[in-house]
């Protein structure tokens, strides 16, 4: 009679066992070290984000104040319960706050081991271990002060006490710490999170199958399972009439998808998390993560645990797709699969039971290839997370709380901004749901009525200002400056018209189509601008019948070399005047904030402006050509020094080459600044854009005039890191200085070589 897979799989592991005895437990404690290590590395590096700035809000109230507010909230108090005990002894900072999960995240690792060991042996539990270990998405998670690690660990405890209730023989019972084990997993999985019945649903229908196969069938048995399931619900019951009242008023933050859509979010989160930097092309990691599990059900198909895994596997997926949860915000739902994803992948190992190791090496590479490729992005990347700390320390560096003011669009950002606050004035708006719009735009109005600057801080606005009311509004009253997106926080700077000079041109400038510039606004001419501060441009529009077209404006700094330095493109006032809907005889008036690009080398510049189609680029004609001349604008050194981490940077590298560092990097097509992807073909120009900084302090050997060496194909370029505006001996230590260049490509090679003092380093390729 044939034997069955895993036998084959426990028979080898038990023949090798003498020999290898001490090395099974030495690659027990390296992985869980390995694990442990990606957990707790860099805890802080990556901001607190919203939930996670509410998690620390609580740690400051009482047990009891913690379950009133969770009695109102979406999630049952248990996690906020055991983290203040947590933070009672480690402390409620980040590493204190995120430290917990860490912590459970490596436990879960061990329980994902013992679990393996029980299906298939010690090398099953060991690779099992490793593919956990490595797997983005599990790391991620753990390290964020959330509940999702710890009801991971809950449905692994769950599952790994069913799968020993299930092997004890039939009409004995099991043992007391198992049954313990159960109870205790199940309890606190329901106090955790109120998705964890679909666990337990899970668990339940496992050993009734399990039990309907069995031979003979003991009620005995089967009534033992629903008496620890009925202890489970009992050390519930106190808080179960709040959990059905607050599942019944679940806000739906997701909507119905397709099932192929569906499975390709839920593989991409299986095998990367949230993580932004993934391998190219995905699909044959997507593939894998789909055929894994499926072939170590295959191979474990004669055994009745793979019934619990696969049920384990299907259950919170099967939720998600019931109640159309298939969105980011509810993605980390799949957590309390991935445990069962990685068993299931390393069962897949033993297809050929007598001659595993082929595939154990070929899922163990896969593993380590897949955290090479993304999990150093991850560490590096300070916008892996909604990047509040960054933007506090940009406010901090560059704003006044005397004269500005800190703008939360969504009042749920207040604690974690109560978190990193620099001590400036803030507004939350809207203040309620649905936003009453006079009441909104009223305090806003007074609020800002006396400010400099707004740093205005959009999170959620499809939820807490749906129609744009406050947005709209600064666009229309307000010189929107810098805008970068800091994880799915959007961080735009807003400058008051407090004092502007407007002059009327003398004659109007006339543009083809009959639209006229009337008049130009600004502080002062020429403006004196700090880099990293915003060149106001006031523009007073006329037209002498409807534009036929939506046109854009462009508002453009120009260097010595006629370098694009930095650029606002809009539809006029925001886009809130579009062109198309203009009458004769109306003025229109269409602020432009002109963000000088931290680290511009002081200097002269040249302000320019033009109306162009967006559909086809095209500039309308004028006076002076396809742009009119605006004046001067003299740029200064920043005051003080600007964070980098907040800055958007197309590439960000961070590397130091020779005496310098890197801090990022950008190429695209010249003129496409706007569309940064858009295909480069031999024969284009390739603009790039360096982001240096000097070292603090300055060695007494920093050279006068350093330069780098570009290599795109055969064209190579070499010049001063600022394009000889600015040479490295009149900068200060620790400065920010960019450069701006132009190659052309002439389609040899698609990736470019940068040099600096030796030192080499490849830029991405070029987009194609």
């Amino acid at each position: 009679m044939a034997r069955c897979p895993m036998a084959e799989m426990q028979a080898s592991a038990g023949r090798s066992r003498p020999r290898l005895a001490w090395l099974e437990p030495a690659l027990l404690a390296f992985l869980l070290l390995l694990g442990a290590g990606l957990r707790f590395y860099r805890l802080d590096a990556s901001s607190l984000w919203s939930d996670e700035g509410n998690t620390w809000a609580l740690m400051g109230r009482s047990f009891a104040r913690i379950a009133q507010d969770a009695a109102a909230d979406i999630h049952p108090p248990g996690y906020y319960w055991l983290l203040k005990l947590w933070t009672l002894a480690f402390g409620a900072d980040v590493i204190g706050l995120r430290s917990f999960s860490a912590l459970a995240g490596t436990l879960l690792l061990y329980g994902i081991y013992r679990i393996g060991v029980l299906l298939g042996g010690r090398r099953l539990g060991l690779l099992a271990l490793l593919l956990a270990a490595l797997n983005p998405f599990l790391v991620y998670y753990s390290q964020e002060a959330r509940m999702y690690m710890a009801l991971a660990l809950a449905g692994t405890g769950l599952f790994w006490a069913l799968l020993v209730l299930m092997a004890a023989p039939a009409g004995r019972g099991s043992p007391r710490a198992v049954a313990l084990g159960y109870v205790a997993a199940g309890a606190i999985g329901l106090w955790l999170h109120y998705s964890f019945p679909v666990l337990l649903a899970a668990a339940g229908l496992a050993y009734l199958w399990h039990w309907w196969q069995g031979a003979p069938r003991r009620w005995q048995d089967l009534g033992r399972f629903v008496g620890l399931n009925a202890v489970v619900l009992a050390l519930f019951l106190p808080w179960l009439p709040t959990a059905l009242s607050r599942v019944r008023q679940w806000p739906k933050g997701g909507v119905p998808i397709g099932l192929g859509e569906g499975l390709q979010m839920l593989l991409e989160t299986l095998l990367f998390g949230p993580l932004r930097q993934t391998p190219e092309p995905t699909w044959p990691w997507l593939v894998a993560a789909g055929l894994l599990p499926l072939l170590g059900l295959w191979a474990l198909r004669r055994r009745e645990q793979a019934v619990a895994l696969g049920l384990w596997l299907a259950a919170p997926p099967a939720l998600m797709f019931g109640l159309g949860l298939f969105s980011e915000a509810f993605l980390k739902f799949l957590l309390t699969m991935a445990p069962a994803w990685c068993l299931l992948a390393a069962a897949a190992a033993w297809l050929l039971p007598r001659r595993p190791g082929p595939g154990m090496a070929l899922l163990a590479a896969g593993g380590l290839a897949l955290a090479a490729l993304t999990l150093p992005g991850y560490y590096r990347d300070p916008t892996a997370r909604d990047n509040y700390a960054g933007v506090a320390r940009y406010v901090a560096a560059l704003g006044d709380p005397a004269q500005d003011l800190v703008l939360l669009d969504a009042p749920g950002q207040q604690e974690v901004w109560a978190y990193y606050d620099p001590g400036f004035p803030v507004l939350a708006l809207p203040q309620q749901r649905p936003p009453d719009p006079e009441a909104t735009l009223a305090t806003l109005a007074e609020a800002v009525a006396d400010r400099r600057q707004v740093f205005a801080l959009f999170w959620a606005t499809d939820e807490a200002d749906p129609d744009g009311l406050v947005e709209r509004w600064l666009d229309q009253q307000a010189f929107k400056g810098l805008e970068s997106w800091q994880g799915n926080l959007r961080f735009v700077v807003y400058t008051l018209p407090n004092r502007l000079t407007c002059t009327a041109l003398q004659p109007p400038a006339a543009l083809e189509g009959g639209i006229t510039l009337t008049g130009l606004c600004q502080p002062q001419v020429p403006q004196q601008v700090a880099a990293g501060d915003v060149a106001l441009v006031g523009l007073r529009w006329q037209a002498e019948a409807p534009p036929a077209a939506r046109y854009k404006v462009t508002v453009q700094l120009l260097d010595a070399r006629s370098q694009v330095i930095a650029q606002h493109d809009s539809e006029p006032a925001g886009g809130s005047q579009p062109t198309d809907t203009w009458q004769p005889g109306t003025t229109y008036v269409d602020n432009h904030g002109l963000t000088i690009p931290p680290g511009t080398p002081p200097g002269v510049y040249r302000l320019i402006v033009a109306m162009y189609d967006p559909a086809t680029g095209r500039r309308l004609a004028g006076p002076q050509g396809d742009h009119m001349a605006l004046g001067e604008v003299h740029v200064q050194r920043a005051a003080r020094p600007i964070p980098s981490d907040i800055l958007p940077v197309q590439h960000r590298s961070d590397i130091v080459l020779g005496p310098v560092r890197l801090v990022g990097y950008g190429l695209h097509r010249k003129g496409f600044s706007h569309q940064p992807e858009a295909p480069i073909q031999p024969g284009d120009l390739v603009h790039f854009t360096f982001l240096w900084q000097a070292p603090s302090p300055l060695p007494a050997d920093w050279p006068a005039d350093l330069q780098f060496t570009l290599r795109l194909g055969e064209q190579v370029l070499t010049a001063p890191l600022a394009g000889g505006l600015y040479p490295t001996g009149q900068w200060q230590a620790g400065e920010l200085v960019r450069g701006e260049f132009d190659l052309p490509y002439d389609g040899s090679r698609e990736r470019p070589i940068l040099t600096v003092a030796g030192d080499l380093y490849r830029l991405s390729p070029l987009p194609r």
